[in-house]
């Protein structure tokens, strides 16, 4: 079993499936777009996105298992990668909690999204 499979329920129980079903992860992942990253007790993902001023920024897109070894590990490990890949900045859309946590790493509130079930 690879390790994304032994985290893909664990990813799954973390993403909307309205907006992002487990099956866009997958994709990804099988298209080399989305990176993995792996420690004994978390794992994340992440992809590299280009705005149109070809800037290049890292996406958390979705984490599960210790909040420190993703902070303490992951997060860095995934950071000093993506800097050598070009990326200017590190963006990562989550609950609100993930501000809190992040806050000594360097992290901070760029913008909120706000939203209404309909």
């Amino acid at each position: 079993m690879t390790a994304y499979q032994s985290w893909r329920e664990a990813f799954a129980s973390a993403l909307d499936p309205r907006l992002h079903p487990i099956e866009y992860l997958d994709g990804l992942v099988l298209s080399g777009r989305a990176q993995m990253w792996y420690s004994d007790g978390a794992a994340m993902a992440t992809e590299i996105r280009r705005y149109p001023s070809g800037a290049l920024v890292i996406h958390g897109l979705v984490a599960a298992g210790s909040i420190e070894e993703i902070r303490d590990l992951l997060i860095p490990r995934a950071e000093a990668w993506a800097r050598q890949a070009g990326c200017i900045l590190a963006l990562i859309e989550s609950r609100s909690g993930w501000a809190k946590a992040l806050r000594t790493s360097g992290y901070e509130p760029h913008q909120l999204t706000i939203r209404k079930e309909l």
